[in-house]
């Protein structure tokens, strides 16, 4: 502050008082220069100073005088900003239309002694002057001790990379200046929460300074201890500070580096050091990498090749034999080839190696997904519900996701003060329409396949089936993940080795085996994969529910109502005893990290307390069978219902504002409703289906039956497995923290909502429908 503010007062006043300032006699030509001597313009001679020599009493009073007006007139100057504005505007035009530097060797420490003696006793920022004169010649010293230091803790080529950046910084290089100005800088809005400097990544990387390249690293700086109570964020304030490098330093250089200059700060008591740093490096194609990369052409090549056989050959052929045998009558009329249906094609007999070649074909696929035709019997209602349902996961994920890159932090407490952000808040629920959703068809169609086969059923396929319609598409989006994404993009926020690499390298295998939600949960390969976990355990136990349901409607409802009092009490007694909360999310953030890590793994994720809704949906498919399809309600009763039903979900939703706000409920409370809600709610969704199938669902049913949401509906599965992909893709890649508002959240949640629909699109042609095609063929199935 002193060396900015007094360097340019001086310059100013040396340029615009010359006289006044360095003691210029207009009459003898003399100057005092910056040694404290009086030179003669003249003649060029030097004597000592007036206060050395015995010319001191010499002065005469006027000259005394003159002087102290001279000194008045200076400090006139000082304090007088308009002054110094215009003539600091005049000489800042003159040095950039001429190009002039002034050299940094007149700031030395004695030079500013001398001008502090200049100065004289009167002036009342003498002190700080000399402090700061006092530092400055102090900085030799730390930078010597500096080196010192680097030399003895890193590396000989990073210390000499490091003493080319200081001496080309001297010489005003800009590569140099370049890899400073990359740094992160201390920004506004701290007290808003903003953690992330992260400086310019790409600036960063494009340093190029002949020896060595820029290197981009991330180090973490608690300044808790320094900034005290002026911020109050839950477990300190810790900023992320990114800093560039040169790249033959590593991480561990490069943290050392920066505690030794941030021992040159004094802080009094205080101590400032990073406790970590992480640099971004580029990665080489490990095995994996390669195995990823194969894996992705081999899938192609069959798409590419499939699809050519079929519009290429079997498409042709299968019209022209079509044509050959259409003699409508016996005036040899024959139908024109606009005219050959696609019923007429699908009739005709097909191999098995001809099916196998059109597995992959994106042609044939592609139409039997965006087909919006749907048999009898089916209910249409439920894709409406699938594909609002997964948007809502999107929206949740959209938005719990981008905490970790936002640059102002009160904006969550903020939003979760108003009560329509509930549906964000509580977007928890949406998993427990699936789990409804499952439970329903589970039940409608094992009903309708036992009624098929007279109370008989293959168990193997039964089970066979369920792990062939999840495992193969769920398997190779885990391996694309941990092999392929830590290669696709780059960034400052952007994981090293990927977000699941490293877990899903160890531990893929309790994926596979569908015990990755109570086996050492806490070490999950693809977190979201919890879900599947749970779905194929109800799925595994769901005959015990089911076959008495088929053989005995009283004994059936009686197992069924048992297994639902089962988890509620289980969910009510686990909730009580650890105390949770009944929401992720609240104002009140020291009870909410206090059991947050119960709330997931002892509370959320474990099947005896999520199965609720499941048993829920195999009660309402087994009545929708039982009714098949037709059950009138009268129109007041009906209507009623409804409303019965939209005040229940609307309480479940909305109802924890009061928590969320920081207003904890009593712990019965709260047990009571972590108990219920998720069946209650389920029964909600089930309500919905049943109302629609019957007959009773009114508009509610046009909208969710929509033909629009039946492509949509069966792109639902692949979309939760894609989207948080896509999700992680957005914000690690991003170059400066997000910076929350409503509106953005909005764009984001839209575009991360369409980019997983068009990556769920991928993953259903190349995976989850050729494996589909590939159950039919090999065990025959649905050619009845």
């Amino acid at each position: 502050m002193y060396r900015h503010k007094y360097s340019m007062i001086l310059i100013i006043f040396m340029t615009c008082c010359p006289d006044q300032i360095l003691g210029t006699n207009s009459t003898n030509g003399t100057i005092t220069n910056f040694n404290g001597d009086f030179v003669n313009t003249t003649s060029g001679t030097t004597r000592r100073p007036i206060s050395q020599t015995s010319e001191v009493a010499n002065i005469s009073t006027a000259d005394g005088a003159r002087l102290q007006k001279y000194w008045q007139a200076f400090q006139n100057v000082l304090l007088n900003p308009n002054i110094i504005g215009v003539v600091q505007k005049q000489i800042g035009n003159f040095i950039q239309s001429n190009n002039v530097s002034f050299p940094i060797s007149i700031m030395t420490p004695g030079n500013l002694q001398k001008v502090l003696q200049l100065l004289g006793s009167g002036s009342s920022n003498q002190q700080g002057l000399s402090q700061y004169a006092g530092q400055l010649a102090n900085i030799p010293n730390e930078i010597q001790n500096l080196g010192d230091g680097l030399s003895q803790n890193i590396s000989s080529q990073c210390n000499s990379d490091i003493q080319i950046i200081l001496s080309e910084l001297m010489n005003r290089k800009q590569w140099a200046i370049q890899l400073i100005d990359a740094a992160g800088k201390i920004p506004a809005g701290l007290l808003d929460g903003n953690m992330m400097w992260t400086g310019s990544y790409d600036e960063c990387l494009a340093v190029h300074a002949g020896k060595f390249d820029g290197k981009y690293c991330m180090a973490s700086l608690p300044l808790t201890d320094i900034l005290g109570s002026v911020t109050n964020f839950p477990g300190g304030f810790t900023v992320k500070i990114g800093i560039c490098v040169p790249n033959s330093c590593t991480a561990l250089e490069s943290k050392t580096v920066i505690n030794l200059l941030l021992e040159m700060i004094p802080l009094g008591q205080s101590t400032l050091q990073t406790t970590s740093v992480g640099c971004s490096e580029p990665l080489e194609y490990d095995a994996v990498g390669i195995a990823g990369l194969t894996v992705c052409c081999v899938f192609a090549t069959l798409m590419i090749l499939s699809t050519l056989f079929d519009v290429v050959y079997y498409q042709k052929k299968s019209k022209e034999k079509v044509l050959s045998e259409s003699i409508v009558s016996s005036e040899n009329q024959y139908q024109i080839d606009s005219e050959v249906t696609e019923q007429q094609i699908k009739s005709q007999q097909t191999g098995m190696l001809t099916r196998l070649a059109m597995t992959f074909s994106v042609y044939t696929n592609g139409k039997k997904l965006l087909n919006t035709e749907q048999g009898s019997g089916a209910l249409t209602a439920i894709n409406g519900i699938r594909f609002l349902s997964i948007s809502w996961v999107v929206l949740g994920h959209a938005f719990s996701s981008a905490r970790d890159q936002m640059q102002n932090l009160t904006y969550i407490s903020e939003f979760i003060n108003n009560w329509t952000s509930m549906v964000i808040v509580n977007a928890l629920l949406s998993v427990d329409s699936f789990f409804a959703l499952s439970g329903l068809l589970v039940s409608y169609l094992f009903m309708k396949e036992m009624k098929r086969e007279k109370g008989r059923i293959n168990w193997f396929m039964f089970y066979f089936h369920r792990f062939w319609r999840l495992t193969p598409a769920y398997m190779l989006v885990i391996f694309l993940d941990m092999s392929l994404f830590p290669y696709l993009g780059e960034g400052p926020f952007f994981t090293k080795g990927g977000p699941d690499g490293e877990l899903c390298r160890k531990f893929w295998w309790k994926n596979i085996l569908y015990i990755n939600n109570v086996v050492n949960p806490k070490e999950m390969c693809f977190p979201l994969s919890w879900y599947l976990a749970n779905d194929m355990q109800f799925y595994v136990v769901s005959p015990l529910l089911l076959v008495p349901l088929y053989f005995s409607k009283k004994i059936g409802i009686a197992v069924n109502a048992l297994a639902l009092l089962g988890i509620t009490i289980a969910s009510g007694v686990i909730s009580s005893h650890y105390g949770l909360l009944p929401t992720l999310m609240s104002a009140d953030v020291t009870a909410l990290m206090g059991q947050y890590s119960h709330y997931i793994y002892k509370y959320y994720m474990v099947p005896w307390c999520r199965m609720g809704p499941y048993i829920v949906g195999i009660v309402t498919g087994y009545t929708i069978y039982q009714t098949n399809g037709q059950y009138k309600i009268p129109k007041v009763l009906n209507l009623l219902i409804w409303l019965v039903m939209a005040v229940i979900a609307c309480v479940v939703l909305y109802g924890i504002s009061g928590p969320v706000n920081g207003h904890l409920w009593d712990n019965g409370v709260t047990s009571l409703y972590n108990a219920l809600h998720r069946s209650v709610w389920g029964m909600c969704v089930c309500w919905v289906i049943f109302a629609c199938v019957t007959g009773n669902g009114g508009i509610v049913n046009d909208f969710l039956s929509w033909k629009l949401f039946v492509p949509l509906g069966r792109l639902s599965y692949c979309i939760y497995l894609t989207h948080i992909l896509v999700i992680n893709y957005y914000f690690q890649t991003m170059r400066q923290p997000l910076y929350g508002t409503t509106l953005e959240y909005t764009f984001i949640f839209l575009g991360c909502l369409v980019l997983s629909i068009l990556t769920a699109t991928v993953a259903t042609l190349a995976f989850e429908t050729p494996m589909m095609a590939l159950e039919k063929i090999i065990f025959r199935r649905g050619t009845k």
